[in-house]
C-alpha cells in the first residue's frame, strides 16, 4: 500500500507539473512547430532550423530542438521573429510567466519580445542573461516587468501572436558565427488569483462608506454579521447598503476612508463583489482618485439571482459608461463607489442589499524593486550642499530620497523602493536650487507631450537594479560624446511642419524627437550617446510615420542597400559633426559635390518634353539608370529602374497635379537631376 501510495503522489507531482503549463512550441510535431524568419544579419529573409537534439542531457532530453545562427557581421538588434506564428498564442490573460529553455556555448542574453496582440496589447521586450554554458538551462520571463522599449508596459494580461528571439541582445557580431538553440516554449497556466481589496474581516481589508443622494446623505453603511452564510460566502462579515424610499438615480456610496489596498489594474483588469440582492436589478462601480492618472472610471452589471449570493464581474478593459469613456485598465486607484440599482430612483419602499468580497484578479499588488543610484558629480563646477533624486515616485519632492557621499569621493549614492514600472526622475540640488538640464535627445530621457519638461526615464523592473551616470548625463563620466549632425536641403523646399534625423533603430520614426533645428542655412541636431556609438540613420522632410517622406539615395555611394538604403554612422570615439546634404551623399550642407562624391552628369537621360503633361525620358547609356521623382516638398512621388536605350513614361505622372518635380537618375557613381515643370 504504501508503495502504490508514493507512486501515486509522485504520478499527480509529474501530470501536475505537466498540466500546470503552456506549450506554446516544443518542435515535436506540426502543432507545436514553427521556423523563425532571420532579420537584422546577412541571413535576412531565411529560416532557420528544427533540429535534433545536440545535447539531450540534463532539463532537455527531447528530440527536437530549434538552432538560431548569429553571424559574424550581425547587428545588435539581429534576431529572428515566428513565420508562421505558433498555432498557440501566448495567452498572458491569467499568468505573467513565459519560459524558454536555452544552449549557449557562452555567457549572454536571450531577449524575447512578443508582437501581434489582438486585443490592444502593447509590443513587449525583455532581457534574461543565461547563467549556464554548453548545457541547457531555463529562462523565466516575467511579463509583469515593463518593456524595456516604448511604451515600457507589461504584456501581462494581453495574448500575443508572434514571437521574437534575439540572441545577445545589445551586442553585435562577434567575428565569428555563433551558434545557439532553444525549445520548449511555454506559459504557466491555472486560474487567476483574485487578489482581496475588502473582505470585512479584519482591519486591513475594511472600512465603511459614505451614502450620498438620498436622505442618508453624510452617513455611513454598516459592517454586520452575514444575514444569509450560504452558497459562494460563509465569510462572518459583510457590509450592508441602503436605498432609500425617495433616493435619486444616482444615489450610492463611496468608501470613507479609502481601502488600505487600493484597486490595482496595472495586470489584468477584472474586479469581483459578491453581492446578495432581494430582486433584479444592477450595481454600478465606480472607480477614482488614481494617482498615475488614470481616468474616473464606471460601468453597470446586472445581477441574476434573488436572495443569494452571486458574485458580479467587472471588466475594466471597458471603456467608462461616462466621460471621458476611457478603460481603467493599466491604472491604480483609491476610492471605490457603489450605486445599487443605478439609474433607478428609490421605489417608495426602502431596499436593502449586502456586499462583500470585493477583489482584483491579477495582480497581487506591484512587485518592490530597489533602485541604486551612483551619481558621479565631480565634472559639475557649481557650487551645492546636498543631492537628491526627485521624481514621479516622490512627487518630485527636492527634500526627500537624498543621496549621501560619505567617503568624500564625488560620487553621491543611495536607493528607492519602487514599484516596477515606469518613472520620470532629475538629479536635484539643495532642495531644487538646482537640477539636472535635458534637450530631450539624450537615451536616457523623456519628454512630455507639451514639450515643457525633459526628465531622465526610470524603467524598473528586474531585480538588482542600479543606476550609475554623471550628473547631466546618461553614462559614467567621460563616456559621453556629442553627435551633431547638420543639413542643407539644397534645392529641396523644407517641409513646413519640420525636417528630421530618424531610422536606424536609434533615431525613432519621422516626426519623433530628433526634429532638427534651422541654423543660419542648414538645419541641425545633436544627440549625445555612449563613446563607441554606431548606428544606420536617414533623414526625414517632415513628420511621417510610415518613412513616406525620407531621403531617397538609391544607388548613391552613402547608401546601405543592405539597411532601406539608409546612411551609417560608424563608431564615434569623440565629439563629431557630420555635414551632408538632404537626399545626396556630400560633406557638406551646401550640397556641392566633392572629389570624393558621386560624380554630377547631365548625360544619363533625357526629358523627351519639359513642360509636359505626363514625364517621359530617354535612358542614353548602355546601362540600367535607378529613376525617382519627387515633389517641390521633398516627398518621394515615384520610383523604378529603366533599361538602357528605352522610352519610358514615368508611372502616373499624367494623373499628378500641376507642379514643379525632381526627376533624379543614379548609375554608379553617377547622378542626374532634372526639374520637370508640369503645366
Amino acid at each position: 500500500m504504501k508503495a502504490t501510495f508514493y507512486t501515486t503522489l509522485l504520478c499527480l507531482l509529474f501530470f501536475g507539473r505537466l498540466q500546470s503549463q503552456t506549450t506554446i512550441l516544443d518542435f515535436e510535431d506540426a502543432a507545436t512547430s514553427t521556423t523563425f524568419q532571420y532579420f537584422g544579419s546577412p541571413l535576412d529573409g531565411s529560416l532557420n532550423e528544427v533540429i535534433d537534439n545536440p545535447d539531450a542531457s540534463g532539463i532537455n532530453t527531447s528530440a527536437r530542438v530549434a538552432k538560431f545562427v548569429k553571424p559574424a557581421v550581425a547587428e545588435v538588434w539581429a534576431g529572428a521573429f515566428s513565420n508562421p506564428n505558433p498555432t498557440q498564442p501566448v495567452d498572458l490573460t491569467s499568468t505573467s510567466t513565459i519560459r524558454v529553455k536555452v544552449w549557449m556555448n557562452h555567457i549572454g542574453n536571450l531577449a524575447l519580445k512578443l508582437e501581434g496582440s489582438a486585443d490592444g496589447g502593447p509590443n513587449w521586450i525583455t532581457t534574461v542573461a543565461n547563467t549556464k554554458v554548453n548545457e541547457w538551462e531555463e529562462l523565466v520571463f516575467d511579463a509583469n516587468i515593463p518593456s524595456i522599449e516604448g511604451p515600457n508596459q507589461a504584456a501581462a494580461g494581453h495574448v500575443y501572436a508572434r514571437v521574437v528571439l534575439f540572441f545577445d541582445f545589445g551586442t553585435g557580431g562577434t567575428g565569428s558565427e555563433v551558434v545557439s538553440y532553444f525549445d520548449d516554449i511555454t506559459t504557466d497556466a491555472g486560474a487567476a488569483v483574485c487578489h482581496p481589496v475588502l473582505d470585512f474581516e479584519s482591519t486591513d481589508l475594511s472600512t465603511t462608506f459614505q451614502y450620498f443622494g438620498s436622505p442618508l446623505d453624510g452617513s455611513l453603511n454598516e459592517v454586520i454579521d452575514n444575514p444569509n452564510p450560504t452558497g459562494i460566502n460563509t465569510s462572518s462579515k459583510v457590509a450592508r447598503f441602503v436605498k432609500p424610499a425617495v433616493a435619486e438615480v444616482w444615489a450610492g456610496a463611496f468608501s470613507n476612508p479609502n481601502p488600505v489596498q487600493p484597486i490595482n489594474l496595472l495586470d489584468n483588469g477584472k474586479i469581483k463583489i459578491k453581492v446578495h440582492m432581494d430582486h433584479i436589478g444592477n450595481l454600478a462601480l465606480k472607480l477614482e482618485g488614481s494617482a498615475d492618472g488614470g481616468p474616473n472610471w464606471i460601468t453597470t452589471v446586472a445581477n441574476t439571482k434573488v436572495n443569494e449570493w452571486e458574485e458580479l464581474v467587472f471588466d475594466a478593459n471597458l471603456p467608462s459608461i461616462e466621460g471621458p469613456n476611457l478603460p481603467a485598465k493599466g491604472h491604480v486607484y483609491a476610492r471605490v463607489v457603489l450605486f445599487f440599482d443605478f439609474g433607478t430612483a428609490g421605489t417608495g419602499t426602502e431596499t436593502i442589499s449586502y456586499f462583500d468580497d470585493i477583489c482584483v484578479e491579477g495582480s497581487a499588488g506591484p512587485t518592490i524593486r530597489t533602485v541604486n543610484f551612483e551619481v558621479n558629480m565631480n565634472n559639475y563646477s557649481g557650487d551645492f550642499d546636498k543631492v537628491y533624486v526627485s521624481g514621479t515616485f516622490n512627487n518630485w519632492a527636492g527634500d526627500a530620497n537624498a543621496l549621501t557621499d560619505s567617503n568624500a569621493d564625488g560620487i553621491w549614492v543611495g536607493s528607492i523602493d519602487v514599484p516596477v514600472g515606469l518613472y520620470e526622475y532629475k538629479i536635484t540640488l539643495d532642495n531644487w536650487l538646482k537640477q539636472e538640464e535635458f534637450k530631450g535627445t539624450e537615451e536616457c530621457t523623456v519628454t512630455d507631450p507639451s514639450g515643457q519638461f525633459t526628465n531622465r526615464k526610470l524603467l524598473v523592473g528586474a531585480p538588482g537594479q542600479t543606476e550609475k551616470f554623471c550628473f547631466n548625463s546618461c553614462y559614467l563620466c567621460g563616456e559621453e560624446v556629442k553627435i551633431t549632425f547638420r543639413l542643407g536641403m539644397g534645392s529641396v523646399t523644407p517641409n513646413p511642419d519640420g525636417v528630421w534625423l530618424s531610422g536606424g533603430g536609434n533615431f525613432e520614426d519621422p516626426g519623433g524627437r530628433y526634429k532638427m533645428k534651422l541654423v543660419g542655412d542648414h538645419y541641425e541636431v545633436t544627440a549625445p550617446r555612449k563613446r563607441g556609438f554606431k548606428s544606420f540613420y536617414a533623414f526625414a522632410n517632415g513628420p511621417c510615420g510610415d518613412y513616406s517622406c525620407k531621403e531617397d539615395l538609391i544607388g548613391q555611394a552613402c547608401a546601405n542597400p543592405g539597411n532601406f538604403n539608409d546612411r551609417y554612422l560608424p563608431p564615434v570615439s569623440q565629439d563629431t559633426v557630420l555635414s551632408t546634404c538632404y537626399a545626396l551623399c556630400t560633406t557638406n550642407t551646401d550640397c556641392v559635390l566633392s572629389a570624393d562624391d558621386s560624380e554630377f552628369t547631365n548625360d544619363l537621360f533625357s526629358l523627351l518634353a519639359n513642360p509636359a503633361s505626363e514625364a517621359r525620358i530617354y535612358n542614353n547609356g548602355n546601362k540600367n539608370i535607378n529613376i525617382s521623382m519627387v515633389n517641390a516638398m521633398g516627398q518621394l512621388i515615384h520610383k523604378e529602374s529603366i533599361a538602357p536605350a528605352t522610352v519610358t513614361t514615368l508611372g502616373n505622372s499624367q494623373f499628378l497635379p500641376a507642379g514643379l518635380y525632381i526627376i533624379t537618375a543614379r548609375s554608379e557613381n553617377k547622378i542626374q537631376s532634372v526639374r520637370w515643370a508640369k503645366p
